[in-house]
């Protein structure tokens, strides 16, 4: 059983799958995620499982509430204003991003949640397990980072990546195309599926495409500070899921968070970009039905 909120008044668009009596996993997705992004084997394996799954858009995306009246800086500016040494305000900050976590479950009548973020999510459930820890049972992070600033940058050809002049918006393949070259950069070349990559970009273009949310997305991870020292107030039980082939965020910052968040496992999966290919689901969802467990 699913549901997915018809309330227009509601900023955050979720879906719920399973009894709502039984223990909450929340699935936060990453940068411009919307809740379909998320394998469907994964969710229906833990509904199965007796877990009761949510997932949302993020903010700014999707078929949530967007942030258009927000002054939005350029990222240029941005980027020269961090090389000069001087602050900047971000439209918000992941910290609110995680606060969309709260009203969430405030709206399911939710007290306690497992969290599962991956990249930026992963990001924003670290935040969430720091500021909220009365409304959490466990946390996951998956290809995500602390963001301490020792740790090493994305490889060069992602930085290159995103300093690349958009696509044309007005061409809905350019657009697809794109995304499908993001995916083929970030994933081992045997988990690049191009039909299955592009069904899914097509599926999440034609349901809703708002890049200036991806905008605000990227300058609130920007202006986050530092969590590592943070983190180790993190009292549950936290799994840390990193691959060996991840070019946005190398194996140390999946072994830093390991070592920030004291009650912790780490599990490096070989040949695992930054994604969850098909081949690991199965693996994935053993982990984190024990994981849950715990």
């Amino acid at each position: 059983m699913s549901s997915i909120n018809s309330d227009r008044n509601f900023p955050i668009c979720y879906e719920a799958f399973g009894e709502p009596s039984k223990p909450c996993v929340i699935f936060v997705a990453g940068i411009t995620g919307q809740l379909i992004s998320w394998p469907d084997s994964i969710i229906h394996d833990l509904v199965n499982a007796g877990f009761y799954v949510v997932t949302y858009d993020h903010r700014d995306v999707g078929l949530s509430c967007y942030y258009d009246h927000l002054d939005t800086p350029p990222l240029s500016a941005v980027i020269t204003a961090l090389q000069q040494g001087k602050p900047f305000n971000a439209p918000y900050t992941l910290n609110e991003m995680a606060h969309d976590i709260v009203i969430l479950m405030d709206q399911l009548t939710v007290s306690k949640a497992h969290i599962v973020g991956i990249s930026m999510g992963g990001q924003i459930a670290q935040i969430f397990a720091i500021e909220h820890p009365d409304r959490i049972l466990s946390l996951t992070c998956i290809a995500t980072s602390s963001g301490d600033p020792e740790l090493p940058p994305p490889n060069p050809e992602v930085i290159d990546f995103f300093f690349k002049p958009a696509a044309d918006s007005n061409d809905f393949d350019s657009l697809v195309d794109r995304h499908v070259a993001q995916y083929k950069l970030y994933n081992h070349p045997d988990d690049f599926d191009l039909e299955a990559t592009k069904a899914l970009h097509k599926k999440a273009y034609q349901r809703a495409y708002h890049p200036e949310g991806n905008q605000r997305h990227l300058l609130a991870m920007i202006s986050a500070s530092p969590r590592g020292e943070r983190l180790q107030s993190v009292e549950v039980p936290s799994l840390i899921i990193h691959g060996d082939f991840d070019p946005v965020f190398s194996v140390e910052h999946g072994e830093q968070l390991s070592v920030c968040l004291h009650n912790s496992q780490l599990e490096i999966i070989e040949n695992m970009g930054h994604g969850i290919p098909d081949r690991i689901h199965q693996q994935l969802i053993e982990l984190m039905k024990n994981h849950f467990s715990t």
